[in-house]
């Protein structure tokens, strides 16, 4: 026997070590696989009207499925944050089952080889299958699958945004509406410039609440057209050169005199046609005058170009030297006393190219803005002038100004206050040299004084359409009694006649497409104004004549707030929706229906989609709270092997 045991010595004791590290683990393992499968088979949420209970183990899978979500950036479930919620994704999958929309594993592969083709370089759908699988902690059955079921719940949200909202019945009652006709006599009395109308004066204290609230809005931008920040501007002056000063200059030079132009035809006789003449040796007394035209241009041009060149010059000689701030220069503190004035430039050109004594024009201490330089009013002719020294596309004295380094600058045009422009032309040749003198970018007021008499006028008008409002039922009751003419000459104001007042015009929208409503004189296609007349005309009765409707009924005010204007309505004749309309409009390619679905609200996936209305929508609730999803996702992890 011992014989035996000291034979057989080692086997025995890595056996026994075997048995006693088996007999000590177990009772962990098992501990711990009991643990596992306990918490797997939780209840993790409830869902439904029954409250129907998802596991943890069902958890870990939708887990493990957001992570392959957020693998895909491109799609939609993305968009609306299902990749970093498992209880979002679990309740689009669940919408997208109930609807029927999950497909079978074909469709999954087929999301795996469209991926793989995108990206190309020899990846084939498998790879892409197994890649995903292994960043998500999926089978590749189990990603197969996740594919497949991302492709029914995408499917989803483009059903839903897709799908068709305007029945037939609330097709022909917007069609009624849009189309209706109301033919009225209409009274605008405007508070903003009434001042008939008796309301107190703001004060200083109410002014400055005014400015508070509004000083920082771009005007006509706030509520009611409230804004007082004070835009981008500048000043400016100029030099302006007519193209006829030059043409005159050219015209007294030895350029044109009869032996410089006889010299100029017998250089080059084909360039004024000479070559296609039947004569064999054509005479210059024959092309006198095409050979003068062509010279004047020449010259002309060649001035042109020469006196633009000299007043850069000029211009330039003075900042030689100055560093730079990027494309900008550094301008030193005494660069007002060193730049030359363009009263100096004009004397200079003068002397140079015989020219009159070019104009001076200065704003002064007025301050402009862009806007000021459009193609008409006082600076129209400037506004013309184009020059081509920051690329293909010739810019305007507007543009350079707004690209200056005071507001906000542009990579490619270096220009900035007391520093002059390019010289710019205008398409008939007149020259001019512009410099901004001054720049202030956009601010909000620095105190009442700067803006005083905007804000009390705008205060002012607000208090003269309060005093309206109170006054409504007693001006409506004046209407009703005595007409509108008599209210319209207690303010001053005429009584308009809008002969066509609807949403939508039928016949243009048919024939052109085109959306165009009617017109209120005062407020011309005001929204908001056209869609209380029709409103108000659609109470109407369509079996009794208008002029047999109560007063009442036919004459009635509309309140525009934002416009600080009150109307006072009395329709004249209403022309509904024909059965002839409606049968065209059914019959055309879909261009009201187009119109109509403009006008409401389209479906919000944002909305929709959300966890908040879907957790509603399915009535879902979390077993748990949210503070212990990092202790859940520790007790979801896969036991070791």
């Amino acid at each position: 026997m011992f014989k035996f045991l000291r034979k057989y010595s080692s086997w025995i004791l890595v056996i026994g070590g075997s048995l006693l590290m088996i007999t000590f683990l177990a009772p962990q393992a098992i501990t711990g696989l009991a643990q596992y499968s306990a918490s797997t088979g939780s209840t993790w949420a409830n869902v439904g009207p029954n409250g129907d209970k998802v596991s943890v183990g069902e958890f870990d899978l939708l887990q493990r499925q957001t992570r392959l979500i957020n693998e895909l950036q491109g799609n939609p479930l993305n968009q609306l944050g299902v990749g970093s919620s498992p209880a979002h994704w679990y309740l689009m999958l669940r919408e997208a089952r109930e609807a029927g929309l999950i497909p079978g594993p074909s469709s999954g592969r087929a999301i795996a080889e469209g991926i793989a083709q995108s990206i190309g370089d020899g990846v084939t759908g498998d790879s892409v299958i197994l890649n995903l699988g292994r960043k998500a902690g999926l089978s590749p059955q189990q990603t197969i699958q996740t594919l497949s079921e991302i492709a029914g719940t995408t499917e989803l949200i483009r059903m839903v945004m897709g799908a068709g909202r305007i029945s037939d019945v609330r097709l022909r009652a917007e069609a009624a509406r849009k189309s209706l006709g109301v033919s009225a006599d209409v009274v605008i009395i405007d508070a903003r410039t009434d001042a008939t109308i008796q309301a107190p004066a703001p004060s200083d204290e109410k002014l400055g609440e005014q400015l508070s609230e509004f000083g920082n809005n771009v005007p006509g931008s706030g509520e009611q057209g409230f804004g007082y920040l004070i835009p981008d501007r500048f000043k400016l002056e100029w030099l302006e050169i007519p193209n006829s000063a030059i043409e005159a200059a050219v015209e007294k030079s030895d350029a044109l005199d009869p032996v410089a132009l006889r010299k100029a035809f017998i250089r080059d006789p084909n360039k004024y046609g000479a070559g296609t003449s039947a004569s064999a040796s054509p005479s210059f007394e024959q092309f006198r005058a095409r050979v003068r035209s062509s010279v004047l241009k020449d010259e002309v041009d060649k001035m042109r170009d020469d006196i633009s060149k000299f007043a850069s010059d000029q211009l330039q000689f003075p900042r030689r030297g100055f560093s730079n701030n990027g494309i900008h220069l550094n301008l030193p503190e005494d660069w007002a006393e060193r730049k030359i004035s363009f009263n100096q430039l004009a004397t200079d050109i003068e002397k140079e190219f015989g020219i009159p004594l070019p104009s001076y024009t200065s704003t002064g201490s007025e301050w402009l803005e862009g806007t000021d330089l459009g193609a008409t009013g006082d600076y129209a002719a400037l506004s013309r002038a184009r020059t081509d020294r920051f690329g293909r596309t010739p810019m305007g004295v507007q543009q350079v100004v707004e690209a200056m380094q005071e507001f906000g600058g542009n990579d490619t045009v270096p220009v900035q206050a007391q520093v002059s422009f390019p010289p710019m032309e205008t398409i008939t040749g007149d020259i001019f040299i512009v410099r901004a003198t001054e720049a202030e970018a956009a601010r909000e007021p620095n105190d009442l004084d700067e803006v005083r008499e905007q804000v009390t006028k705008d205060l002012e008008g607000l208090y003269r359409f309060d005093v309206l409002e109170e006054r409504l039922p007693e001006l409506l009751a004046q209407a009703r009694t005595d007409g509108l003419r008599s209210v319209a000459n207690d303010f001053d104001v005429a009584v308009d006649f809008s002969p066509d007042i609807r949403e939508v015009n039928l016949q243009i929208l048919i024939q052109y497409g085109a959306n165009i409503s009617g017109s209120i004189p005062g407020v011309d296609s005001s929204k908001d104004a056209i869609a209380d007349i029709i409103e108000q005309a659609m109470k109407l009765d369509p079996t009794t004549a208008i002029a047999e409707q109560p007063i009442d009924k036919r004459l009635f005010a509309v309140t525009l707030p934002d416009e600080l204007k009150i109307l006072l309505v009395k329709v004249d004749k209403v022309a509904p929706l024909s059965q002839e309309q409606w049968e065209t409009l059914l019959g055309g390619d879909g261009r009201f229906q187009q119109t109509i679905a403009q006008d409401l609200a389209p479906t919000n996936a944002n909305e929709l989609f959300t966890l908040e209305s879907m957790t509603d929508r399915h009535q879902f609730v979390l077993s748990r709270d949210d503070d212990d999803e990092e202790e859940l996702e520790e007790t979801t992890e896969e036991p070791a092997a």
